[in-house]
Parts: C-alpha cells; sequence; structure tokens
C-alpha cells in the first residue's frame, strides 16, 4: 500500500504526511469510542443510522481500509432496527471478558510471553513517559484496544507538534513500535473474530477500518523515516 494516494475528505489532490496524519486523529478518537463505550454512550447506532459512517474523514487504498469503507457504506439490511441490532451486538462482541465473543484485550489474543499482569505493567510505563494515563473510574485495562488507539493518537499528535528534530523522531520511532509490536499484534486476530461473529456491518467494518488505518500510519512514518 502506498500512503502517498491516501486522501482526506473530499480533496481530490494528494496530501502531505502531516495532513494524512492529522486526519487519523478524528477517526482514531471515533474507532476508540466504539470498542470502548456501549452504543448508546457512543452513539454509534445514530451515526450509522444518519449514514454518517459513509463520510469519512479519511480515504485510502489500504485493503483493509477500502473494503471496510465499502461495507460501510453499503446498503444496511437492518436499518429500521439499528440501535437494537447494534446494541445487541456490541452485547455479544464486546462487553466483557468472560461474555463478549471477542473482547477487544491484546490478553485474550496472544501471548507475550510474560503473565498479562506484567504486559500491563510494561503499557503503563510506557504510557506514563508520555503523561497517559486513565480516569481513576475507568476499569478497562492498559492493554485494552480503546487505550492503546487514544495513546497512538495521542503520540501522533504529539508527532505533529514537536519542533525537535531529534524528540520527533523518537517520538516517531516509539509510535512504530507500538502499531508494529503491539497493536498490530493482535487486532487482526480481533477483527477476524468480529468479522466472523458480527450480526450488524458496524462493528466489522470498524474493526477494518482500525487495522488498515494503524497500516497507513504506519507506513507514512516509515516513508518519512527514510525521507521520501
Amino acid at each position: 500500500m502506498n500512503p502517498g494516494y491516501l486522501m482526506t475528505g473530499n480533496i481530490e489532490s494528494m496530501n502531505s504526511p502531516e495532513e494524512l496524519l492529522q486526519a487519523y486523529t478524528p477517526l482514531f478518537l471515533f474507532l476508540g469510542g466504539s470498542v470502548s463505550m456501549t452504543p448508546a454512550e457512543s452513539g454509534l447506532p445514530h451515526l450509522c443510522d444518519a449514514g454518517l459512517l459513509r463520510n469519512l474523514p479519511v480515504t485510502s487504498t489500504n485493503t483493509m481500509f477500502s473494503s471496510a469503507s465499502r461495507l460501510l457504506k453499503s446498503p444496511c439490511p437492518l436499518k429500521h432496527q439499528c440501535h437494537v441490532a447494534v446494541r445487541d451486538n456490541y452485547t455479544l462482541l464486546l462487553s466483557g471478558k468472560e461474555n463478549g465473543e471477542a473482547f477487544p484485550a491484546a490478553s485474550g489474543w496472544v501471548n507475550h510471553g510474560m503473565t498479562p499482569e506484567a504486559h500491563h505493567d510494561k503499557l503503563s510505563t510506557l504510557y506514563k513517559r508520555y503523561g497517559y494515563s486513565k480516569a481513576e473510574e475507568c476499569r478497562m485495562t492498559p492493554d485494552h484496544l480503546g487505550i492503546q488507539l487514544l495513546f497512538a493518537n495521542l503520540l501522533i499528535e504529539k508527532y505533529l507538534t514537536e519542533d525537535d528534530f531529534e524528540i520527533r523522531a523518537m517520538i516517531g520511532k516509539d509510535l512504530l513500535d507500538f502499531i508494529n509490536g503491539e497493536m498490530l499484534n493482535w487486532i487482526p486476530r480481533w477483527a477476524e473474530a468480529v468479522s466472523e461473529s458480527s450480526r450488524t456491518k458496524c462493528y466489522t467494518g470498524i474493526s477494518g477500518l482500525i487495522i488498515g488505518g494503524l497500516e497507513d500510519v504506519r507506513d507514512i512514518l516509515k516513508r518519512q523515516k527514510l525521507g521520501l
């Protein structure tokens, strides 16, 4: 996939790498909320029912992203039952470690060679380096997809706003390592389970957007590192 062909909004010309990365920040916020909150909290049924998922802030030639985008743009077979269907699907897939068929936390999808607690501590150490912490009332673990997407989003914003070249390069390296070594190490397996078990197109599409978006950000950063 060539991230040079990624475009934002309705712009019909190529964008700079910085513009492309910036375009992903609102999308990652939305995707993180969609897998972290109930549909009533995130407003996902309303967005889906209103057709807003057909007008994403980013378009891409990435295979996963393009496929997910086409799915979300397709007619909804449950349009008149959207709110109920999405709510029930969230409960089926994402609501809890014991009951959810595709609970979005790394510990359920990959063996890191350490206990889940040790992995959580490792992630928390990285998060603290960048001043990233969750609210006391938040019960999500550090390896939850919602937490990880928000952290990736934070690193993108820091990368885009950092003026010091060496610090910017360090942030870019940490973001690349996080996407490759952590997120893409388990999210594809999770997304496959979502696709197999989902009863609505929303969560199947969301899982594809997450993978495609992360791959795009990774490729943009790699190209910038090479000076391309």
